[in-house]
This record gives C-alpha cells, sequence and structure tokens, in this order.
C-alpha cells in the first residue's frame, strides 16, 4: 500500500479523504504524533502500577488462574483506559472487559466447531459482505484474511443465533476487532460474542434492528436535553439522528473513525458499557456545533460529520471532550432507552 499507514494497516490516504492538501495531511499526522506521546506516559504507568496484568498478558497461554479479571475491580483502572489500554495489552484487556474470557469458559462449543457451522442463508449473506469490508485494507485484499473474517463471521452467527444471528453491519466490527487482537481469530471471536451478548443493547443486530433504532432515539432524547438549539436546529431542517447515528450504534464508530481513534474508544467502552458511544456522539456533534447549526438541510449535515469524523485523529481529544459533558449514568440512558423503546417503530 503506498502511503503512510496507521497502527492498524489503513492507509491514512484513504481513511481521511477530506485531508487531500499537504497542510491537513500534516495536521493529522501531527495529532496522531501528540496522542502517541501522551499514549507513551500512560503506557509507562500501565507498567509501574500493573506490573502482573503486563506479565500476564505477555504470556503466550495465560493460565485461567492467572485471569485478568481480578484486575478489572481496581479503582485506577477506568482512568488508565480512557488514557488509553497499551497495544500489547489491547487484546487481554478486552477480552476480561467484554466478558469473551467467561463466555468462553461457559460455552458449550469451541471456535472451531462454530467457525465450521451456520445456516445457508446466513453464510451466503457474509459471502455477499465480505468483498465489501474495508476493501482497501491490505490484510482483507487476501484470500487469507477474506477466510480468516469468514471463520470470526460464520462463528457469531451460529453462536449468537438467540440474539438475532448475523446481521450486516457485523462485519466492519468483527473485522477491526480481529486487526486490533493481531488477526488472532479466536479471541476475536470471543470478544464479538462478549459485545452482541453484554455490551450493545438486545436487538441491535436483530432483523429489524429494534435496538439500533431505539439508541438513536435515546441519542435524539439526549440531544434535546445536553443541546437543545443543535436538536432544534436538526429538527427544523428535518434531520433525523438516525441519518449519521446509524452506523455508530451499528458499528460501533468502526466505519466511521480512523482505526486507531476506534480502539480508544473501545477501551472505554468495552470496560464502562454503552453510555460510552453516547458520550462520544455529544463529543463529536460537540466538535461540530457551529457547522452544524449553520446546515440548511439534512444532506450537509451528514457532509460536515463525515468531513469531521474521518479527520479525527486526536483520539486525546476526542476522549476528553467524551467524558467533559458531565454525568451521564448509565440509569438515565436506560430511562431514555424505556420511552423510545414504547414508541420505536414496528
Amino acid at each position: 500500500m503506498e502511503g503512510p499507514c496507521d497502527a492498524y494497516g489503513f492507509s491514512l490516504q484513504r481513511r481521511s479523504p477530506a485531508s487531500e492538501t499537504a497542510s491537513s495531511s500534516d495536521t493529522g499526522e501531527e495529532a496522531r504524533r501528540r496522542c502517541e506521546k501522551r499514549e507513551k506516559k500512560n503506557r509507562k504507568r500501565w507498567e509501574t502500577e500493573w506490573p502482573r496484568p503486563v506479565q500476564v498478558a505477555s504470556q503466550p497461554s495465560p493460565s485461567p488462574t492467572s485471569s485478568l479479571g481480578d484486575w478489572l475491580r481496581w479503582r485506577s483502572l477506568k482512568a488508565m483506559c480512557r488514557e488509553g489500554i497499551p497495544p500489547t495489552l489491547r487484546g487481554a484487556m478486552w477480552s476480561e472487559a467484554s466478558g469473551a474470557s467467561g463466555e468462553k469458559e461457559r460455552a458449550t462449543a469451541d471456535y472451531g466447531s462454530l467457525a465450521d457451522a451456520g445456516k445457508e442463508a446466513t453464510n451466503h449473506q457474509i459471502d455477499l459482505d465480505l468483498p465489501r469490508t474495508f476493501p482497501d485494507h491490505p490484510f482483507y485484499q487476501t484470500a487469507e484474511g477474506r477466510a480468516a473474517l469468514r471463520r470470526v463471521l460464520v462463528a457469531v452467527g451460529a453462536y449468537c443465533e438467540a440474539e438475532g444471528g448475523y446481521c450486516q453491519s457485523m462485519n466492519y466490527v468483527a473485522a477491526f476487532v480481529l486487526l486490533a487482537v493481531d488477526r488472532d481469530e479466536e479471541r476475536a471471536f470471543w470478544i464479538m460474542a462478549g459485545v452482541v451478548k453484554r455490551k450493545v443493547l438486545q436487538d441491535t443486530w436483530s432483523e429489524r434492528l429494534l435496538g439500533c433504532r431505539v439508541e438513536m432515539e435515546a441519542l435524539g432524547t439526549l440531544l434535546r436535553k445536553r443541546d437543545p438549539k443543535v436538536a432544534a436546529h436538526l429538527a427544523a431542517i428535518g434531520c433525523d439522528v438516525s441519518y449519521f447515528a446509524t452506523d455508530w450504534f451499528l458499528c460501533l464508530y468502526c466505519k466511521s473513525l480512523p482505526s486507531e481513534t476506534v480502539a480508544r474508544v473501545w477501551d472505554s467502552f468495552l470496560l464502562e458499557g454503552p453510555k460510552v458511544l453516547f458520550r462520544v456522539a455529544l463529543a463529536i456533534l460537540g466538535s461540530c456545533r457551529g457547522e452544524i447549526l449553520s446546515c440548511g438541510n439534512p444532506g450537509d449535515v451528514v457532509t460536515v460529520l463525515r468531513r469531521a469524523q474521518v479527520d479525527l485523529h486526536d483520539r486525546c481529544a476526542l476522549m476528553d471532550q467524551a467524558f467533559a459533558v458531565g454525568s451521564l449514568p448509565m440509569a438515565k440512558i436506560d430511562k431514555y432507552r424505556s420511552r423510545a423503546s414504547v414508541s420505536a417503530p414496528e
């Protein structure tokens, strides 16, 4: 692949179509360097305060008795995850924070058998989606990469059948997770299983996407509470939240943000839950507030937000803003969800 790439192999040119000038490209690279410098300090904190988790995660096959689960109760972990999990620890910590480790222990089937399962119709849909999944990424341009992603998706569809099985958009999520855990198929699968069963609203990936629609209605309510001026303007120009937020909740930002920024969102999302998705949504909208208020139609809003998202390489600034929007307890999100679920369309 020509040109600079990020830590997960995505072309920075491809992921930032709005950054076509040298100056804007340099600005994106500067943002990445600033974050790298800040995250480097955080890595030292992990190594100083968390020597045992570092040692456990670095083992090729950690034993069940050395699970990182015990360490998740430490009060400082939330703050450290908000500052970013070191890439070398991300797979191990994501496995614990997502509930993947516990899911694997309770499962009656192993990854190998699940990857060979799946319904014919589901597998056919997966085969259709594979060529559309990050087609410019070098790994997914290869037969090996597509085959690995296919096995993960087939296994997810079979294991999560009670939750609706495979659904389009899962392909982007699984493809990103697979890259983030150094292409470890089994680890990626169990993290996906934990996300589907424990981290997103039920029916998010069902046939009617009811859970996703509930989340977007909840976001609309939250926006009216937090920024009534923006909410009123969107309503006045006929711009429903679903026009720009569908991928946020269906693809969990994997298709919207630069991959290194997605990883930072997931560091907190897996540990703290779906309220982080709402925090990030408010942060993105807040960063574009002036431009949104100048938009005269929904298409302009979508364009503004898409252009902003692909250039969000300053992951540190985004997460700072996400956690600076004020208190957002899960109980409040659940209240908005309960209101939305009543009016969600059939």
